[in-house]
């Protein structure tokens, strides 16, 4: 059996929705070509492509493929795969994610599992908890598609919100890496009451405002209290970035997960360039720019 599988960038947290909010991109993303094999075998090119292990008792692809054949009841099928990457490793765009789920959506099909979300969501964290922690707020965007909450990590309740707003991301990659670990590391252990009350306004209505196409709310939404304080520290040039971004036009900039990719949400293409140039000046020309839309499908088997 041979196919290949595209598995799309996602914005982890969207600002204000800590662990809770993903969405997902559109034209950026890794692609992964599966054949059947005796053993299992990984080849790496693209981006950062050096740095990604090739044991299969380390890569994450693997380790997802493996848990969904457990869970599934199978014994394992080995494959060989070469993931085509796109994405930024410790680059905020949930690179290790698209490789959980797309280890574990090609587990099913080698194992002609059917529809079992469920499992494959499952497969998908076990490798993310592997090296990230136990966090679906990657793995569910780029499964479902679109905008996710997730209600539930441990009961994997997951829920899709439909999209009404006209939205272009700006998404902007300075040259650094910044592990989740670390960046979890600088958060606060708690905040107070009020400070949570403000932070679960803010996330609940960029949800709301997403969902009806309510343009006047999205900025309010997009305000987040607990973790960008802490983590905008680790990206030099942040606020003068969030700056320069609100000031182009856009409803607001924050960290893309932990970072350090940064993104800006704005209401159309032309308001999209004027932001994308700002953050270019501010960042430099090192950084990586691009100007996506949200993807509203989740990962695809392509053949």
């Amino acid at each position: 059996m041979k196919f290949s599988i595209f598995a799309p960038g996602t914005i982890g947290n969207v600002a204000s929705g800590f662990d809770i909010l993903g969405l997902a991109v559109d034209g950026l993303g890794d692609t992964f070509h599966f054949e059947s094999s005796d053993t299992y075998s990984i080849k790496v090119s693209g981006r950062d492509a050096a740095d990604i292990p090739l044991d299969s008792q380390q890569n994450v692809v693997t380790i997802a493929a493996e848990s969904f054949y457990k869970l599934f009841g199978q014994r394992a099928q080995p494959f060989s795969v070469h993931i085509d990457r796109a994405l930024p490793m410790s680059g905020g765009l949930g690179a290790s994610a698209a490789s959980c789920v797309a280890g574990a959506l090609a587990a099913a099909r080698f194992a002609k599992a059917g529809p079992c979300s469920d499992l494959i969501l499952q497969a998908a964290l076990d490798g993310e908890t592997a090296v990230a922690g136990a966090h679906l707020d990657n793995i569910a965007p780029c499964f479902y598609g679109g905008l996710t909450l997730v209600q539930d990590t441990d009961a994997l309740a997951v829920y899709k919100i439909p999209m009404l707003a006209e939205l272009w991301i700006v998404l902007v990659t300075p040259p650094i890496r910044i592990k989740t670990k670390d960046s979890r590391e600088v958060l606060r252990p708690q905040l107070s009451t009020a400070e949570w009350t403000k932070q679960m306004a803010h996330c609940t209505t960029l949800a709301l405002a997403l969902s009806r196409g309510d343009k006047e709310h999205i900025a309010y939404g997009l305000t987040d209290i607990y973790a960008e304080p802490s983590r905008r520290a680790l990206i030099p040039g942040f606020l003068n970035a969030q700056e320069a971004a609100k000031h182009a036009g856009a409803y607001g900039f924050s960290l893309s997960g932990s970072g350090p990719t940064c993104f800006a949400l704005c209401p159309s293409k032309t308001v999209a360039d004027g932001v994308g140039c700002a953050l270019q000046a501010a960042f430099g020309p090192k950084a990586q720019m691009n100007i996506v839309r949200p993807r509203l499908k989740g990962a695809e088997v392509l053949s």
